[in-house]
């Protein structure tokens, strides 16, 4: 038999599935209507000041203490002086704490103690930088042609300056609120699995009996709508967080001299291993969140993509396959990925190395645990390669759409960048918002800065930076968004 009959009979039986649905269902979608804001009053903050502000910040090397920089503590104090002396009506106002010797947290006190209070976050510290390739020095805090350069302008000291100079504006202002809020700056966001910061401010607010009616960190931005399909721009809300960890592959067998290799060596072994790995992801699933995202963007959709779109359960097989093909990050939305971080082997050129270890960085989609995933990884590399969980975090439960928080957090949107469609969807990266859920169930990821393709490739890379104009709308949306949600 032809093996291509199978495949055309498929195509021809999907292809008839698709016009009987066009024939039975009329999409009628129209696009959500936000409530419409009326004409709001923005403060007109300095450029010039907020630009100074970030470069100096951004000049103090907080790189994350672990590894090679266990010892980077100095950095942080530095920090802590620098935001005393910017800030002053911010300490002069809020109770400060400083958890684990080094995070933040602090709290401005409301009228109104019956409200839960409202929770920002940010991170202090930042991603290693070398000298090499950068136009700038990556602490140099170079401002030049409209942006503030370096290591943490965009991950994420211009959030956390754009957060101290709302209050310090709100504060200016005499503003008063309506419930407490909560900053928390934690220390140690960057590595992923070393948790003294928010796990401890977790604990200190568990302590005291203190819930959140929201908590929001970073996450989704004002971004290009193309990656998902869209001529628009859209502004993606984290909703949910995929877990995350680290997973070691090692093969072990005795070494000798590389003049006489005997195969299968160590290397070759564990290397199979990360190949099939990377031939052999997990399936692929809807969560809840993936679902609202499709939904939404159906509503502002048009022709072919909003009929695909508004009919992703009866298209479901063809819609994830296309997941899995128009990006990365479209990937990453419908499965538990795998990527292959760092290899271990021999210490000289010459030499079988006994032993061959790699790191599998793996992020969960919502649905599944860190045992499917360990199950899995061992079934696909096989009894030779010898599998250890390093460290994780599972996958968030998902915030409320109908929640006071997040349709704030819309309203907010609609009035600082009313050209940009939000929509929620699962956060496929990791924030310290994940460790907050003991304290609410709505816990949104969200930083008001328009990055563009080409700018998400320098978090974390090289040239990093900040436009100092999106700095001045971060600061206008924090200040507007604390008084959507915590004045009056």
């Amino acid at each position: 038999m032809n093996i291509f009959l199978p495949i055309l009979y498929a195509l021809l039986a999907l292809f008839g599935l698709i016009i009987l649905i066009m024939i039975i269902k009329t999409v009628t979608l129209k696009p959500e209507k936000s409530e419409k804001s009326e004409e709001v009053t923005l403060y007109d903050f300095d450029e010039n000041a907020l630009a100074e502000h970030l470069s100096e910040a951004v000049k103090i090397p907080t790189v994350s203490m672990v590894e090679e920089y266990k010892n980077n503590s100095q950095p942080f104090f530095r920090f802590h002086r620098y935001l005393e002396e910017t800030y002053p009506l911010i300490h002069k106002t809020a109770e400060k704490t400083i958890i684990a010797d080094y995070s933040l947290v602090y709290r401005f006190k409301g009228e109104n103690a019956e409200n839960l209070p409202a929770c920002f976050l940010a991170h202090m510290d930042v991603v290693p930088a070398d000298d090499k390739n950068w136009t700038h020095p990556p602490f140099s805090g170079k401002i030049e042609d409209g942006f503030v350069y370096g290591r943490g302008a965009m991950d994420m000291k211009g959030h956390l300056i754009a957060l101290m100079e709302a209050m310090e504006e709100l504060l200016r202002q005499g503003v008063k609120f309506n419930r407490d809020i909560y900053f928390c700056f934690g220390h140690d966001e960057e590595p992923g699995n070393s948790f003294d910061g928010a796990p401890n401010i977790v604990k200190y607010f568990e302590e005291k009996g203190i819930k959140f009616e929201f908590v929001l960190d970073e996450g989704g931005t004002i971004t290009d709508g193309r990656a998902l399909g869209l001529k628009k721009q859209i502004a993606l809300i984290g909703i949910s967080e995929k877990g995350m960890g680290d997973i070691e592959l090692s093969v072990e067998k005795p070494g000798g001299h590389a003049s006489n290799p005997k195969a299968p060596t160590v290397v070759g072994t564990l290397c199979e291993a990360v190949s099939k790995l990377e031939k052999k992801p997990m399936r692929t699933r809807w969560t809840k969140a993936t679902k609202n995202t499709v939904k939404i963007l159906a509503t502002h959709a048009k022709g072919p993509l909003k009929f695909v779109l508004a009919n992703r359960a009866a298209l479901s097989p063809l819609l994830k396959w296309a997941f899995t093909k128009i990006s990365p990050m479209t990937n990453a939305l419908v499965r538990t990925t795998f990527a292959p971080t760092m290899l271990w082997g021999s210490k000289a050129r010459n030499v079988l190395p006994p032993i061959a270890r790699a790191n599998i960085n793996t992020r969960i989609i919502t649905g599944q645990t860190m045992d499917d995933v360990v199950k899995y990884i061992k079934k696909v590399v096989g009894k030779d390669v010898k599998v250890e969980l390093q460290g994780y975090t599972n996958p968030t439960p998902e915030g409320d759409l109908s929640s006071f928080g997040y349709k704030s957090l819309i309203k907010t949107i609609s009035e600082l960048f009313p050209e940009s469609a939000p929509v929620p969807y699962l956060f496929i990266a990791a924030s310290d918002a994940r460790f907050y859920f003991p304290l609410t169930n709505n816990v949104f990821r969200f930083g008001p800065f328009n990055v563009t393709l080409d700018e998400q490739k320098r978090i974390h890379g090289y040239d990093e930076r900040l436009s100092i104009a999106d700095l001045k709308k971060a600061a206008q949306f924090f200040a507007r968004c604390i008084e959507n949600t915590c004045v009056n």
